[in-house]
């Protein structure tokens, strides 16, 4: 399977070369240096193919006005767009750019396109560790690698892709830090760092104003339960991660218990289903596959909790796109995510009362 995808890849390297890459000033010989916790990323001055490794580096790739050579997507990606491989929010600017999102090939699986004139950028599969598709990276012939939001890059993976082209990638971690950052690191390696302010200014600017238009948010406690696994609930312990950066950016405040539950590596509270009545809160948010919150529902504690006893709870489909907007923030997904579940927001907030 990875073979024939390969073969499938290197056709269309082919055909992007020859249908060139974004409009950008080229200066020959002259770099921009960014760092990472690898290693530094010397990337040419106007570098054209740009090639992100993650949903979320392609959103930040794509809201400074660039069109990636390809759109990373996974099994879940293409499950939750009904096998386009594309997020919304994605196609939606790709949409403002004049790039239109086309249906996976009957034969192809999973190699949708996306089309603007003579154009065309592949929605590549990219699971598991980034290895394991650096034949597929090598057929697409980038400028530059964008990888601050690639779970799996190690520094392995860094010194593999590294001989292929500068990785541009996260100071410490994946998705930790802020994605204001990783945006405008991302606009320096790609000489477009007044684009990258805009873009953050301008998501910034409209968090501000879902804010504003609700006063009712503010001073909120909430709790948010984002899965389960095994007898034990993943909850969010920080504000300084996935939802919890909008919640707060709206006003929202994060219980102090949940901020001092011990967390796994990726920073995800973990507790027992004993410690459910600890989630008791003015509103509850929760994470659930298909926007039934059963796993919880059948738990007595859960039933008995004021807020849900109130019907303060906002429950999130996780094939709905929403989560994967909100919990891996970027200028384009968080405006788009924010809008989806502003009013559940609104309507447990007046229960509350």
């Amino acid at each position: 399977m990875k073979r024939a995808l390969s073969a499938a890849f290197v056709a269309l390297a082919l055909l992007l070369t020859s249908c060139g890459g974004n409009s950008l000033d080229t200066a020959e010989g002259e770099t921009v240096t960014v760092t990472g916790k690898f290693g530094e990323a010397q990337v040419p001055l106007g570098a054209e193919r740009v090639l992100p490794l993650s949903p979320q580096d392609a959103d930040m790739v794509i809201s400074m006005g660039v069109a990636p050579i390809a759109l990373p997507t996974d099994t879940n990606i293409l499950v939750s767009t009904n096998g386009v491989g594309a997020w919304p929010w994605q196609v939606d600017a790709l949409a403002d750019m004049g790039y239109q999102v086309l249906p996976p090939n009957p034969g192809g699986g999973v190699d949708a396109l996306l089309s603007a004139g003579d154009k065309e950028i592949p929605t590549l599969l990219f699971e598991g560790d980034p290895q394991s598709y650096v034949e597929q990276i090598v057929a697409l012939d980038p400028d530059v690698i964008v990888a601050t939001g690639q779970w799996s890059l190690n520094e392995r993976a860094y010194e593999q892709l590294s001989s292929i082209a500068p990785v541009v990638h996260f100071d410490e971690q994946a998705n930790v830090e802020p994605w204001q950052d990783s945006t405008r690191k991302i606009g320096k390696a790609l000489g477009r760092e007044d684009e990258a302010q805009v873009a953050v200014g301008s998501a910034e600017a409209d968090l501000a104003a879902v804010r504003a238009a609700h006063p009712e948010f503010e001073g909120v406690n909430f709790n948010a339960v984002i899965g389960d696994l095994n007898g034990q609930l993943y909850i969010l312990a920080g504000e300084d991660r996935g939802i919890g950066m909008l919640m707060n950016d709206l006003g929202f405040q994060l219980t102090d218990w949940a901020q001092t539950v011990p967390t796994d590596a990726d920073g995800r509270g973990v507790i027992s289903y004993e410690y459910v009545a600890q989630l008791d809160t003015d509103i509850a948010v929760v994470i659930s596959p298909a926007g039934d919150i059963d796993y919880m529902r059948d738990n007595e504690q859960w039933r008995n909790l004021s807020a849900v006893q109130r019907g303060s709870v906002v429950s999130i489909a996780r094939n709905s796109g929403v989560p994967n907007a909100l919990g891996f923030p970027s200028p384009i997904s968080l405006p788009w995510g924010a809008d989806r579940i502003t009013n559940a927001l609104s309507t447990a907030v007046s229960r509350t009362s």
